[in-house]
């Protein structure tokens, strides 16, 4: 499989992330709504949401895997997700770090079907992990330190702060 064959069928994934943290993405997200949320600084769309919390918690070096019964909702699909370039750093990242989850991903041009299908999870699984990691951190921010999502520059402050 060439790396365009690779990067169609990461395209393809879906990630999930905690409905616990639903009513937070929902309010730190822009929705494209006319009118904002009060005095909470708005982040993007959910998907720019999710990536943000994923390099949030790539920053903080260790994924927060999904509990066996945790509730999740599905994301869209990566191709949908805007702006490109920062999908694109965002796999990057995340492929550079295959190793860790038992992939080489320059391996995968060779491999069968069935070990890029293991693959592919395991990649979602860890850009999940990595997401709700991030997630946690902006959610204990959120309930300790809400005042904070009052400035514009909130989501850079967090950023700093790692």
């Amino acid at each position: 499989m060439n790396s365009a064959e690779l990067k169609n069928k990461i395209s393809d994934l879906r990630p999930n992330y905690s409905d616990k943290y639903r009513s937070m993405i929902e309010t730190i997200s822009n929705k494209q709504e006319k009118i904002g949320k009060g005095n909470i600084a708005q982040f993007g769309p959910f998907f720019q949401t999710f990536m943000y919390a994923c390099v949030i918690g790539l920053r903080l070096g260790k994924p927060k895997y999904f509990e066996s019964q945790e509730k999740t909702s599905e994301f869209a699909p990566l191709f949908r997700w805007k702006p490109e370039p920062i999908k694109d750093y965002l796999i990057m990242m995340l492929l550079n770090r295959s190793a860790d989850y038992g992939y080489n991903w320059i391996d995968l041009e060779n491999a069968d079907d069935e070990t890029i299908a293991k693959f592919l999870r395991a990649f979602v699984r860890e850009m999940e992990g990595y997401a709700n990691r991030g997630f946690e951190y902006i959610y204990e921010k959120w309930e300790k330190e809400r005042v904070m999502f009052s400035s514009p520059t909130v989501f850079i402050d967090i950023l700093k702060e790692i």
